[in-house]
């Protein structure tokens, strides 16, 4: 006979939880409760930490919760819109669910403790901890040296290795472990999608120019932070497309995501969006048991696409009109980049630090450092040749682990991450602390992936 316990087991591991998880985010952004919102995914949380033998049901909420601070009153040029959260009301309920949260987890890792997985052993993990380890050291030798340098560096690494060991120690992996992550991926791209589909019926601007792009705000981020999210998720949704029986539905959701990367007016998220999306294309019409049913789709969508410019020009042309009078300006990246370069020659071993006073004296976000957008400049000037050479090792790691004995998993796995990574060269997402939650668990599960073909969860 199934108990109550049993029945939120199955709850907690099937396909509705990510959905509600992601209800209860949308909700809250929508409504600007934030603080209240987030009591009530608490209340969804706890109740599995006290049943769950599996990791599982902490997927979602890692992945979805940032996406629940909303745009009210928050503009593009407010760089202080986190101090909405440190009023004493609002600050007390975060202290408050972080509390409660920190001794859920805590009861759920003790009371499993004797089923805990071991540690992962290998390349990826060293190299992680080789990566947090150098970047320690950032700026050590600088005399304008800012201890915010490496409380900086300990929670970017935190956040990277907490995530990656606690799924790796307290997870089930299977067969369809990489198809529930996956399936999460495509919930949050849907999540992030409908908040921006949203925000054009609340506070984003068209006028007879097209999309007002500095409009395109959505609290957590902007328009280049929403594009590259999407372009970052989009693979996963091609993943369904090469594994199930309906990747018609993954198919299609796949070209939705690109559409909403146009509708974000990022010009980098759509130039690696389109460079993502041919690569997708290409690996579902050469490889996978149903690649004659994309080859047909991708024909299919191509010849509608022939259709759709011819018969929707004007409107088509509006919507890039934005991206037109930009053009190839670098909106004041080859500045920062040169910047960068300079602290490097100026400390070319331990770097300059992510937080270096002659950067941008009037940067007063709280939550990050001023960063240069380009992930070679910014490792080479915040962290010099020590902290680029770990880089390095841990590159050489991710790349070696998605082709060593490939499959469908870890080449959808590694086109997700090779977005991230191809995004960064031009912005800051790399050294975000929320994608950093993405990137950690698609290593692991890139790592645990070991079958040469999945069995799909989400038919």
């Amino acid at each position: 006979m199934k108990t109550l316990s049993d029945s939120l087991r199955l709850f907690y591991s099937g396909k509705s939880y990510p959905l509600a998880v992601a209800l209860l985010v949308l909700l809250g952004h929508v409504l600007g409760a934030e603080v209240l919102f987030g009591a009530l995914l608490l209340a969804l949380i706890v109740p599995a930490c006290l049943v769950c033998h599996d990791f599982r049901f902490g997927i979602a909420p890692f992945l979805y919760v940032i996406f629940i601070v909303s745009a009210k009153g928050y503009s593009p040029n407010d760089t202080g819109y986190a101090d909405r959260f440190l009023n004493p009301v609002s600050l007390v309920g975060v202290v408050a669910i972080f509390v409660v949260l920190i001794f859920a987890l805590t009861y759920f890792a003790v009371r499993n403790r004797k089923i805990v997985n071991k540690i992962p052993r290998g390349g990826m993990l060293l190299s992680l901890l080789i990566l947090c380890g150098a970047f320690l050291f950032n700026g050590l030798i600088n005399p304008n040296y800012d201890p915010k340098n490496l409380l900086y560096v300990i929670i970017f690494a935190a956040t990277l290795l907490v995530v990656y060991l606690l799924f790796a120690l307290y997870f089930r992996f299977d067969r369809g472990s990489t198809d529930y992550l996956m399936y999460c991926l495509v919930v949050a791209g849907l999540l992030i999608a409908a908040e921006l589909l949203l925000g054009f019926f609340t506070h984003i601007e068209i006028n007879e120019s097209g999309i007002v792009k500095e409009t395109v705000v959505l609290g957590w981020g902007v328009w280049t932070n929403i594009g590259g999210m999407l372009a970052f998720l989009m693979p996963s949704c091609f993943y369904f497309a090469a594994t199930s029986r309906r990747g018609l539905i993954g198919y299609l959701l796949g070209f939705f995501f690109f559409f909403c990367i146009l509708l974000s007016q990022s010009r980098g998220a759509l130039l690696v969006g389109g460079v993502v999306l041919l690569i997708c294309l290409v690996a579902l019409c050469v490889k996978g048991d149903y690649r004659k049913r994309n080859r047909v789709l991708t024909a299919t969508v191509a010849l509608c696409g022939v259709a759709v410019c011819v018969l929707f020009m004007d409107q088509i042309l509006a919507i890039v009109n934005n991206f037109l009078e930009y053009g190839f300006a670098d909106n004041g990246r080859f500045e920062k980049w040169q910047v960068g370069w300079n602290h490097f020659l100026d400390y070319p071993v331990f770097g300059s630090g992510f937080y270096d006073s002659y950067i941008d004296e009037a940067w007063d976000m709280p939550l990050y450092p001023y960063l240069y957008h380009n992930t070679v400049i910014q490792l080479l000037g915040a962290t010099g040749i020590v902290g680029t050479l770990a880089y390095a090792y841990h590159r050489f790691c991710t790349v070696r682990a998605v082709f060593r004995r490939p499959n469908t998993e870890k080449t959808y796995l590694g086109i997700c991450i090779l977005a991230l990574l191809l995004f960064s060269l031009t912005d800051v997402l790399l050294f975000k602390t929320y994608p950093t939650i993405y990137y950690s668990l698609m290593l692991l599960f890139m790592d645990k992936s070991q079958t040469e073909n999945t069995i799909p969860m989400v038919e």
